[in-house]
């Protein structure tokens, strides 16, 4: 998309937005700044949304998650990257929350916030950025729900730790250990195994089979707590059923979480072995089956939580400064360029304007004229008008260029140059044969004279190549002549129409036959005619009113700049928020307020419809009357016809000058070519008369003085 404005004015802001993304992807959760230089990239990105589209002409490449070595996944979306720094922020957090310190009830605390955040980072993905992708996503993004599982699942563990640690009730920590082998097991359900490495899917596995066993485990304790001694032993036999289960993957387990299971299973040994002892000796309860007991209560005590640099993206802002940070601008980049979403607007209401101009103002004026134009000449107006009492517009214009060229004097002197040039190009060919046919004789002459002595060739043999073209030049100038006198006989045959044309319209108008005045329709038929022409005029005054009214609203289209006011409308609507999304539709009451003046002049053309219609209407009913009186009248017969006469006059005249152009054109250039002919013809004879005089002095140098005669 094209933004018209001076992109290296931009240059230093790609700069930074290059080093920033180098810089904040290279954070570890080692470095203390690494989640707040990722976070002021991303809201550097959802700025940077505001200004541009989101289809950009770069490439964006990330690897996938589980297999890097992969080639990079590239879409041309620019949500794609914020979805790629979410998930490596969630990535982050996660890590932050399984290195807190769970020993403590803070740490515990900690740990349970940035799971949340990681899920919050997931989550806000999924439901806010995907949907505006424009692209398939990649396989990445179908692990977003059993990844948010997983983060809750951690999250809840640590409240579950925190109530252990509290000594809460043993059916609290049930029914929270319940919720975290719930949310394990959404993980495992959700997810293609295949996706994620193998010791994943084992550890949470393992995680939901141990969290089922404390449960269970925690329930039973609750039940004996009740004296449901039956229902105690129940629920420690589902509990020894998960628990070993978790135990038979410890091999590939940390020590740690190893010993728990340990302390859990023994722990269930004891009290399985003490509750069926008491049971049998004493009181002798029927242990139901696992079908008959009621089900756990589940207690939902997390959710996924939005970081507060996603929610309010302006947090950065505020941030302490770091001096010794160059890439720490506290500012937007790309602040001064014009957002996205405004230039959107402008190109919409560029198109209404358009419309609005295009078809509604000049469409329909143009549309008026020629429904005007049609009707008339459908009518033959002002032409049937003019035959009548003046001159047709055309047949003036006809009378104006016959005069500018010359009128017929110029066809006339132009025949005495033709006439010139022809008999010039004939006296040529016939001074070059003369030259040739006086030489022969001289030959014959001397040959006769000398007989035998005299041994060169005749003339007759030497000249035949020169008399052959010459006869061809003859040939060309009479078919040329021949022409000519076609052209002249044009000339006598249109030349007094010619003549008329070649004088003042006022003389032609006279020369006319007119209906006299004594005639009985005269008065009502200039009537007539003086009404259709007002009416005529007023016409023409509506098409030039109309046709300002064009202009002003060109004029209008051409100035209408009105990016102020809807780049203030988008910072009243968003409040300077980049992340508050912008649609054109928003701005429809900047769009009507400011079409006003051009659908003012829309409505002012329509009201030219109407009456068009009603003077078009009124001249082809004065038309139709104008016909019939004005019929079979012979005098207008014949002026129409004389009029038609000069109109066919002037084409021949057109005709007639470009035959005496391209005369003079022929002969100026034949001339040339026939005068070339005669010096060849008088180089001949002058050669030949030398020739003769040396060898009649060869012959007979006693009569060199005879030959000299």
């Amino acid at each position: 998309m094209s933004y018209a404005e001076e992109g290296k004015k931009y240059e230093a802001d790609c700069e930074l937005l290059d080093s920033l993304r180098e810089h904040a992807l290279k954070q570890t959760t080692h470095d203390a700044l690494g989640l707040e230089d990722l976070s002021i990239y991303f809201n550097q990105l959802t700025f940077l949304g505001s200004r541009f589209p989101l289809n950009l002409n770069f490439h964006i490449g990330w690897f996938p998650i589980f297999r890097p070595k992969q080639k990079p996944e590239i879409i041309t979306n620019l949500n794609y990257e914020k979805c790629c720094v979410l998930y490596r922020m969630a990535g982050m957090y996660s890590e932050l929350g399984c290195s807190q310190n769970t020993v403590s009830t803070e740490g515990t605390r900690r740990a349970c916030q940035y799971f949340q955040n990681a899920a919050g980072c997931l989550q806000y993905i999924q439901s806010d950025i995907l949907p505006d992708l424009r692209a398939k996503a990649p396989q990445d993004f179908e692990l977003l729900d059993p990844l948010v599982s997983l983060m809750m699942a951690q999250a809840h563990e640590c409240i579950w730790q925190k109530a252990v640690m509290e000594h809460m009730k043993h059916g609290t920590v049930a029914r929270l250990a319940v919720k975290v082998a719930d949310l394990y097991d959404a993980f495992l359900s959700n997810i293609h195994k295949k996706t994620i490495p193998d010791d994943w899917n084992r550890n949470v596995e393992v995680k939901s089979n141990y969290f089922q066993a404390v449960a269970q485990y925690q329930k039973a304790n609750e039940a004996i707590s009740n004296g449901r001694y039956g229902e105690e032993i129940a629920r420690l036999r589902l509990a020894k059923t998960s628990n070993t289960a978790a135990l038979s993957h410890a091999k590939s387990l940390h020590p740690s979480f190893v010993d728990q299971l340990t302390a859990l299973d023994q722990s269930i040994d004891r009290d399985l072995i003490r509750a069926e002892k008491d049971n049998d000796l004493v009181y002798m309860e029927t242990v139901p089956e696992a079908s008959q007991l009621a089900p756990i209560l589940r207690s939902d005590m997390v959710k996924p939580t939005v970081p507060n640099f996603i929610t309010h993206p302006n947090y950065w802002l505020v941030l302490a400064d770091r001096p010794n940070d160059p890439l720490f601008i506290k500012r937007p980049l790309f602040d001064k360029l014009v957002p996205f979403a405004v230039h959107q607007a402008i190109s919409v209401f560029a198109d209404k304007k358009d419309y609005i101009v295009n078809v509604d103002i000049v469409g329909k004026n143009q549309e008026l004229n020629a429904d005007q134009q049609r009707c008339l000449d459908e009518l033959k107006i002002p032409y049937v008008l003019d035959v009548i009492d003046a001159l047709p517009a055309q047949l003036i214009d006809y009378a104006e260029e016959v005069q500018h060229e010359g009128g017929i004097q110029s066809l006339h002197d132009m025949l005495y140059k033709i006439q010139t040039m022809s008999n010039k190009t004939l006296n040529l060919i016939e001074d070059g044969f003369n030259a040739l046919e006086e030489e022969n004789e001289q030959d014959a002459t001397l040959s006769r004279q000398y007989g035998k002595l005299w041994n060169r060739p005749p003339s007759r043999t030497l000249t035949h190549d020169l008399l052959t073209l010459g006869t061809q030049y003859n040939d060309t100038v009479q078919a040329a002549q021949k022409a000519d006198r076609i052209v002249q006989a044009k000339v006598n045959n249109w030349g007094k129409a010619i003549a008329m044309l070649s004088r003042p319209a006022s003389e032609i108008k006279a020369h006319l036959p007119s209906l006299p005045y004594d005639d009985e329709y005269h008065a009502e038929i200039h009537e007539l005619l003086d009404n259709i022409r007002s009416k005529l005029d007023l016409l023409k005054a509506a098409r030039d009113e109309r046709t300002l009214l064009e202009t002003e609203a060109k004029n209008l289209a051409k100035h209408d700049d009105i990016s102020d006011v809807l780049l203030s409308k988008a910072n009243e609507l968003t409040k300077g928020s980049p992340v508050i999304k912008l649609e054109p539709e928003q701005f429809a009451s900047v769009f009507d307020q400011h079409l006003q003046v051009y659908k003012h002049i829309q409505e002012k053309i329509l009201t030219y419809v109407d009456t068009q219609n009603d003077l078009l209407q009124s001249i082809t009913d004065l038309h139709g009357q104008l016909s019939l009186l004005t019929a079979n009248k012979s005098p207008l017969i014949k002026r129409e016809k004389a009029i038609s006469n000069l109109e066919s006059a002037f084409t021949k005249f057109k005709e007639i000058r470009t035959n005496l152009v391209e005369g003079i054109k022929f002969y100026s250039n034949y001339t040339d070519t026939i005068s070339q002919f005669r010096d060849d013809c008088h180089e001949f004879a002058v050669a030949r008369k030398l020739e003769a005089t040396e060898l009649s002095r060869d012959a007979n140098p006693t009569r060199l003085l005879l030959l000299k005669k």
